[in-house]
């Protein structure tokens, strides 16, 4: 939809105003603005024909008015100036952050408490996908006499271990045996591809030096299977709570939405293209319809990444918010490539 200069300036200033404020906004409000050099009867006139196009709603007679759902996605689209966030506030986040790099599931977990915290949103990071993930290495780790743990480290930075046992006694000359033949075998390959077909292909490949290894054979199998699809680390869904002025039934359904794993996931994996902002009804969830959210992407390498998604009341500083889970997700990256020791490109 395209508007005239003056009525996007107005549409600008009720939208601002009503997230600063969360009241109504009538024209005597905004005509002093230094933008609108213009009488508080022009502004009514234009906020009346705001409303006559969906953008503005007057949620009571003699109230002023507030944006709609529309109103807030041209806003978002065409209006919004993009918020620079302050060095001291990217300081905080970043050596937050650092403090959990050597372990990216951990790493994941303070990205959504820092989001959520500053956001005063429910926030969602991912793990990143294993759709395209291979295997980066193998590592095996003595725990017992007749025991040992195998450590899988993926293209895209997941890091999964299983225990198994041995029938013979565990030796270091055995760890570096298996590090030798597994990581020959196996480095590089799509995790995906770890199929029980493909661990009977490779036992009969290795002859009778498979009788010495199938139960690391096994765990390394169910370590693959293990990383398979995402994880998700979930925070700050009292925010939501606490802000919620719904009705006593849509309190219990938003509730039971965000502790609900499968309903997360299912919005996770609509938000396909990672960078988005959906705002009520574009999300397609009617418990979300006064709630937009906001995703960001991050990337470890050009195939392989996760998102960090925040769950906001509709009436939200967007450009915030933006600018917060957009540094966020760039410092995880960076930090996962750091641990995966990838080169950013």
């Amino acid at each position: 939809m395209q508007l005239a200069p003056r009525k996007q300036k107005i549409l600008k200033a009720v939208v601002e105003s009503y997230i600063k404020n969360g009241e109504p906004v009538g024209s005597k409000a905004i005509c002093g603005s230094p933008e609108l050099t213009v009488s508080s009867a022009t502004v009514r006139n234009e906020m009346a024909e705001l409303a006559e196009l969906g953008l503005l709603i007057q949620p009571h007679t003699s109230a002023g008015r507030i944006p709609s759902e529309e109103g807030y996605r041209l806003y978002v689209t065409s209006l919004m100036k993009k918020k620079r966030l302050e060095s001291s506030l990217k300081d905080l986040i970043y050596d937050s952050l650092s403090s959990s790099g050597d372990d990216p599931e951990k790493l994941l977990r303070k990205a959504s408490e820092i989001a959520a915290g500053l956001t005063k949103a429910a926030v969602i990071s991912t793990t990143p996908s294993s759709e395209n993930s291979r295997i980066r290495c193998l590592k095996f780790v003595q725990t017992g006499r007749q025991t040992c743990m195998v450590v899988l480290i993926t293209s895209s930075g997941l890091i999964k271990t299983k225990l198994f046992k041995c029938d013979y006694m565990v030796t270091p000359d055995i760890i570096r045996i298996y590090e030798t033949i597994f990581n020959r075998n196996m480095e590089g390959l799509p995790i995906k591809g770890i199929t029980p077909a493909f661990i009977q292909t490779m036992a009969v490949d290795m002859g009778e030096l498979a009788m010495l290894v199938p139960s690391a054979l096994a765990a390394i199998m169910e370590a693959c299977a293990g990383v398979s699809g995402f994880s998700m680390a979930v925070s700050g869904r009292v925010n939501l709570m606490v802000d919620s002025e719904n009705q006593p039934n849509s309190f219990r359904d938003l509730t039971a939405f965000l502790h609900s794993d499968e309903d997360l996931e299912s919005l996770v994996l609509s938000l396909k293209d990672k960078n988005r902002i959906e705002i009520g009804s574009e999300i397609g969830y009617d418990v979300l319809r006064d709630h937009s959210v906001i995703s960001r992407a991050y990337s470890i390498e050009p195939s392989s990444g996760g998102l960090i998604a925040a769950i906001v009341p509709m009436r939200t500083d967007y450009a915030f918010a933006i600018s917060v889970l957009e540094y966020t997700a760039e410092c995880v990256g960076r930090l996962l490539r750091s641990l995966m020791m990838i080169e950013n490109e």
